[in-house]
């Protein structure tokens, strides 16, 4: 029972994407980049990325900075696409990656850079 146990640990961790900062910045430099049609077209869907996930990871600033972009419809900018991602990588990853893959275009591109950043 208590291999059960950590096994599901061990895979909940290797979930799990831990980024520094100068990665954060590398990754928010690329989402900078991404044109507005990309930016209308794929913030929502990470917006009910992170919103489906039931962690409760983020109950802290960026959290609080997503609800509050969405509250005054400011989501689907350059700065809401840079906290969406890095909500998606500390809660869903593996979804945030094909939810750009899927888009295609420019948003395969981000996915395959930020993979590089990873």
């Amino acid at each position: 029972m208590f291999e059960k146990m950590d096994e599901q640990k061990s895979i909940q961790k290797e979930k799990e994407v831990l980024i520094s900062d100068q990665q954060r910045k590398q990754i928010y430099e690329l989402a900078n980049n991404v044109g507005i049609r990309t930016i209308d077209e794929i913030c929502p869907v990470l917006f009910d990325c992170v919103l489906d996930s039931a962690q409760g990871r983020l109950k802290n600033e960026l959290g609080k900075m997503i609800f509050h972009l969405q509250k005054n419809e400011r989501l689907n900018t350059r700065i809401g696409l840079e906290r969406l991602i890095d909500a998606a990588l500390q809660v869903n990853p593996e979804k945030m990656f094909r939810i750009l893959e899927s888009a295609g275009g420019e948003s395969k591109e981000l996915a395959d850079n930020i993979r590089s950043v990873l």
